[in-house]
């Protein structure tokens, strides 16, 4: 039996699919029942309840060999810490009197806080910016902690941006972006910026592989597939079957515009369809490098960006969305 959290989640479906795919029996956790999908239905063992409560965590655990952590809050600051390290370090806990043997936990390249040009690996010092990735640090320290003292073995997965098909949230940046390039709006800030960018049929298969290998410590892994911005967006428009574009504002300027419609849709809610975080995610010089997963791993992508690209075009299409 494998234990998945944050199986309704973007990455969580996906992961969980291809379990199912794999004829494993699987046991989900979730605080809302209403988010599993239909056809889950007689396939998946369901159980509800928040992972802070001791009942959860033990019938969630019960028979367990192996769990795949995906549970996490990225909104509510007031709960990050509950969620991401509390409830983390309380399964832990559970799952080693289970006699779990593995745990994949899910990170973020988040963490590191990088924002200088260069390259990003497992061992660059960690300066995290924000409540999420301060809390999804402590997170991975956790993870380690238990595997160092020989509790449940684990492997943390930090990938880049993930996209992929099934994204169900509101406001999809990724969308937009596609939309900007199929209809001739994109524009380049400078033009050294990096795509750090990760499928998510890849970010799968590498936390699958990495639950299979026999160690007892715990490592940390990027999952990345990085490239120039301008190769990137050459494969999103021959996906969309556009031509390429090729407008560049300077990043002053684009820094400068940004600031100007995030302030007005605070103030007045008109659209911002650029805003600070953008420009600076469309402009970062800084590489974040998975070559650790091959090397030490042994995992390659099985799919990489350009035909993660192509299929999500095409579920898109198929949804009327492009």
């Amino acid at each position: 039996m494998v234990l998945v959290t944050g199986a309704t989640g973007f990455i969580g479906r996906h992961l969980t699919e291809r379990l199912l795919q794999e004829g494993t029996a699987v046991r989900v956790v979730t605080r809302d029942p209403g988010r599993v999908p239909p056809h889950w239905a007689g396939r998946v063992e369901v159980i509800t309840g928040n992972l802070l409560n001791q009942g959860v965590r033990a019938q969630a655990t019960q028979g367990v060999s192996l769990i795949y952590h995906l549970a996490g809050e990225t909104r509510d600051e007031a709960t990050m810490w509950a969620v991401n390290v509390e409830a983390l370090r309380a399964l832990l806990t559970t799952a080693a009197g289970a006699s779990v043997k593995r745990i994949v936990c899910l990170s973020s390249v988040g963490v590191i806080g990088a924002e200088s040009q260069g390259v990003a690996t497992e061992e660059t010092p960690c300066r995290p910016k924000s409540e999420y990735e301060r809390s999804k640090l402590e997170g991975e320290q956790v993870v380690l902690a238990f595997a160092q003292e020989g509790r449940v073995s684990g492997a943390v997965v930090r990938p880049t941006i993930v996209f992929g098909e099934g994204i169900t949230r509101s406001r999809d940046s990724f969308l937009e972006w596609l939309r900007a390039i199929r209809s001739g709006r994109f524009v380049f800030f400078g033009r050294r910026a990096v795509a750090n960018y990760v499928y998510v049929g890849d970010v799968v298969e590498a936390m699958r592989r990495l639950a299979d290998r026999s160690v007892t410590d715990a490592e940390v892994f990027q999952v990345a597939d990085p490239a120039p911005i301008r190769d990137f967006v050459e494969a999103a428009a021959q996906a969309l079957g556009v031509p390429v574009p090729d407008k560049t504002m300077p990043l002053w300027l684009a820094c400068t515009a940004g600031a100007c419609l995030q302030l007005a849709n605070r103030l007045l809610g008109t659209p911002a369809p650029l805003t600070l975080s953008r420009v600076r995610a469309l402009s970062s010089q800084c590489l974040f490098s998975g070559d650790k997963l091959q090397t030490r791993a042994g995992v390659t992508l099985p799919f990489g960006y350009r035909q993660g690209l192509l299929r999500t075009v095409r579920w898109y299409r198929e949804r009327g969305a492009l």
